[in-house]
């Protein structure tokens, strides 16, 4: 269950803090990170884990040009989940 060994109530406060986190100034960006987040985030390891957390911490520009493959971060893990993100599931 997530990271370190939380509790379920903090897991699920990490989780809401997170669906809030995914909610961006360009609505097109919501349903992939959200989708990330229910479908994908809970079986990461903890490094990508927070990696996916960096990645969120990112301006909404950069995050749709590294989407649409125009760009890549320099970070290596956001890199690794930006490549499960277009994966098809």
């Amino acid at each position: 269950m997530g990271i370190f060994n939380q509790t379920e109530e903090q897991w699920q406060e990490r989780l809401v803090r997170l669906r809030w986190a995914c909610h961006r100034t360009q609505s097109e960006l919501n349903k992939p990170l959200l989708s990330f987040l229910e479908n994908v985030y809970p079986s990461l390891a903890m490094g990508d884990q927070f990696a996916f957390e960096r990645l969120l911490s990112a301006a909404d520009k950069d995050i749709l040009q590294w989407l649409a493959g125009k760009q890549l971060p320099n970070d290596p893990g956001i890199v690794a989940i930006l490549t499960l993100m277009r994966s098809p599931s």
